[in-house]
């Protein structure tokens, strides 16, 4: 392949996945200097963000983020199996984790197929890049679980529309230019038929965006307020009144195949922890394991299900149990291969492992809740009463 340039080149990887991967892998071999930086423990979220728009730069700049999605919008083509390459990729060569760019294999899906073809041209390379990032604005203070009771309301104003409100726990909105929000356009008594989804610009006036700190250290969530803010019609995401059906778009995507993106991380977090292990936790080393193989293998048919154009649907609920069970087995064995992690002076390495740590303790929560994931899997899968 080193003979082709140019336009045959980009053929070539666009339409052969292995030649893909083995380009990938030759440029992650020379250790660019943007791949060395987001591989190094980063207990500083403001850094880690630093360094993982670099890397997303230089991932873009030399196309390897650009394959996986339409050209229409600022792509090389390909499909998602690229994108889950070359993550894997990444995860292989010591990159920590995706950060806030997770929101790539969560909502930009949605964005492609339901969103407005000229605003998703223009905002999709910039997320691509790293020059922007996207939140979701779905929970609110009354209106966590219960998605359709949501009170944040869009008024019909001059051509677009107003939005007031608030959202809490909202990912990465400290550091997001857009943020995706679900927004009632209808009586509240319409629930989930009367919602619309909008892409609004944190940067417009009326948006306040205040960070919250977690319990491990760092401000990853926020608390973001609306207060009359316009937004214009080429802002709406999929059709007027159709935000449930956006949501159930994004949410086949956080609960199904990004699984896939997420478990290489924990399987190299996996990795590095082996050597400092003690027979006495082997149980749950093998326990780790074995969960991380359940994700592996149920989040690749989701993969592939997705890369022939179908939808997981309920089953999606099947890998986000499997998934928050790995996040949760992977830093049990963490722990007790390092008991400092609870109580000791961290360095770097050790500071960012306990972020880790406590993080996992809240994704049986994040996403729809495991008891959730559960009654879907009792009502629409097994039809139990």
């Amino acid at each position: 392949m080193s003979h082709l340039t140019g336009s045959g080149r980009r053929d070539v990887l666009r339409d052969d996945l292995s030649a893909y991967a083995a380009s990938f892998e030759a440029w992650l071999a020379s250790r660019p200097a943007e791949l060395v930086a987001a591989a190094r423990p980063l207990p500083v979220y403001a850094e880690r963000v630093a360094v993982t728009s670099e890397l997303m730069r230089a991932l873009f700049d030399e196309g390897w983020a650009r394959y996986g999605w339409p050209e229409q919008v600022g792509g090389l083509g390909g499909g998602i199996l690229h994108r889950a390459a070359m993550w894997e990729a990444l995860a292989r060569h010591g990159v920590a984790a995706m950060a806030l760019f997770e929101h790539l294999e969560i909502l930009a899906p949605t964005l492609v197929a339901m969103g407005d073809a000229g605003f998703v041209a223009g905002t999709l390379p910039r997320f691509l890049r790293g020059e922007e990032r996207w939140s979701q604005g779905f929970s609110e203070p009354e209106a966590g679980s219960d998605l359709a009771s949501l009170r944040t309301r869009a008024v019909a104003a001059d051509g677009g529309y107003l939005i007031t409100g608030r959202k809490i726990w909202t990912s990465w909105a400290r550091y997001a230019t857009w943020c995706l929000v679900l927004a009632r356009t209808g009586p509240p008594e319409s629930r989930h038929r009367g919602l619309t989804a909008f892409a609004v610009d944190l940067r417009s006036p009326g948006v306040e965006v205040r960070a919250i700190e977690q319990a491990n250290g760092t401000d990853e969530l926020a608390e973001v307020t609306f207060d009359e803010v316009a937004v214009g019609p080429e802002r709406i995401v999929g059709e007027l009144g159709g935000g449930w059906g956006v949501a159930m778009h994004i949410l086949a995507h956080e609960r199904g195949t990004f699984a896939w993106f997420r478990h290489n991380f924990l399987y190299r977090q996996l990795l590095e922890t082996v050597e400092t292990g003690t027979p006495a936790a082997d149980r749950l080393l093998g326990d780790a394991l074995l969960d991380l193989a359940a994700v592996r293998a149920s989040s690749h048919l989701g993969l592939h299900a997705h890369a022939s154009g179908a939808a997981l649907g309920p089953k999606a609920a099947f890998v986000k149990l499997l998934l928050g069970a790995s996040e949760q087995s992977v830093n049990d064995w963490a722990l007790a291969s390092d008991p400092d992690l609870a109580v000791g002076p961290p360095d770097d390495e050790a500071a960012a492992r306990r972020q880790d740590y406590l993080f996992s303790r809240i994704v049986t929560v994040y996403g729809g809740s495991q008891q959730m994931q559960l009654d879907t899997i009792a009502k629409q899968i097994l039809r139990l009463p």
